[in-house]
This record gives structure tokens, sequence and C-alpha cells, in this order.
């Protein structure tokens, strides 16, 4: 019992020390839990024939990636959901996938995630979501759903694919992680940086706000 007591005051006192960098990092947010995906155009305009204002067109369907409740959203949507999975079947989007995946930037964005209890309830609403039910039943007669589907089958979609595949900048987040040795220094830094486990630990010790979970919107 004594021993429980400590954790749970060491628990709280860490809270409390998390507490100023977590009101320090909202504030510097432009959009509260909006993603930014800086370096994700970067990644994507690496790519042969790819622009800007092709991944800001894309962009919208990758926050599924980004945010559980979108990722709810989208699985609970047939449209959405194909349409997503148009997206990814392309290489310049896997690409920014592949390298935005060994980003801190990125570690940081899932850990808040997958610690913050509130938004994962309200996920899980939104997943549960019987209106999209209903639209899973409706999605083979949805002409949207059918568009997407067929986009797959896209000759060039298979072309650009083939190219990847002969692409060595295609494979770096694995060649990188393999030969570069400069490619450890900003992520061990994450790793061993305070600021890192702050707002993990500001969610799981913050008490959710019943109301707001109560009051979500369901298309």
């Amino acid at each position: 019992m004594k021993a429980w007591k400590k954790v749970a005051g060491s628990a709280v006192a860490l809270a409390m020390l998390a507490a100023p960098a977590l009101a320090a990092d909202d504030a510097a947010k432009d959009n509260a839990g909006e993603h930014k995906f800086r370096k994700a155009v970067g990644y994507y305009t690496e790519c042969k024939a790819a622009s800007a204002a092709e991944f800001e067109q894309i962009k919208p369907h990758l926050k599924a990636f980004t945010d559980s409740e979108v990722m709810a959203e989208t699985v609970n949507d047939p449209e959405k959901f194909f349409k997503l999975m148009e997206v990814v079947n392309d290489p310049r989007t896997v690409h920014v996938m592949m390298n935005c995946s060994t980003e801190p930037v990125m570690w940081d964005t899932w850990m808040r995630g997958l610690t913050d209890f509130e938004k994962l309830t309200r996920a899980s609403i939104k997943a549960m979501n019987p209106v999209g039910m209903f639209k899973w039943m409706m999605a083979p007669m949805n002409p949207k759903v059918w568009k997407s589907a067929v986009a797959h089958f896209d000759y060039n979609r298979y072309v650009r694919w083939g190219e990847a595949f002969l692409n060595p900048k295609f494979y770096r987040p694995i060649t990188d992680m393999l030969t570069d040795y400069k490619w450890y220094e900003p992520r061990l830094a994450w790793f061993f940086k305070a600021e890192t486990y702050t707002r993990p630990l500001a969610n799981m010790t913050k008490i959710p706000d019943w109301k707001k979970i109560a009051e979500v919107k369901l298309d």
C-alpha cells in the first residue's frame, strides 16, 4: 500500500511539473490539434512530377494517420475510406509516409494521441456511428466508392510504382538508418529530451471532460 502511495504521489508531482510545458506547447500551436505536415510536403516534392499543390489535395486524407478521430471518421465512411486507399496506392504518398514515420515530430504526434483518453473515447464513438454502418451497407451502390476502387487499375499508377522500386531514394528511410550516423542525432536527442514525455504524461493524468465527450458531433 505504501509503495502504491509513493507511485501515485510521484505521478502527481510529475504531472504538476509537466503542466507549464503543456500550457506553453498549447500556446505555441497555430491551431490546436492541427498537424502541420511541414516535413511531409518536402518529402512529397522530392518525387518526380510531384508538386506542393498536389500534396495539398491529398493532405486532408493523410490526416487520418495523425489523428485518431479523423481515422475513426474515415473508417466509418466508405467514401472516405476508399478515397484514402486510393491516395495511399501511390509511391509518392508511400514515400512521404515512410519518411515521416521516422521523424520525431511524428512520434510526438502519435505519443500524444495515444495517451489522450478523451480523444480516444471520442474516436471510439465516431467509429461506431450507426450512420456509417448504414453507409457501408449501401456502399456497393455508391458511385464514388466505385470511382475510387477503379482508380487502382490506372496504368500510370503502376508505371510510377515501377519507377519507384528502381529508385534508391525510395528506400532512404531504411538505408539512412544503416549508413548515415547523423540520422541518429535528432532521434536520440528526442529520446532523451524531457519535453518528449511531458505531453503524454499530462494526458494520462488529465481528468476527461465527459461533457465534451457526450457532445461529440456525428455526421
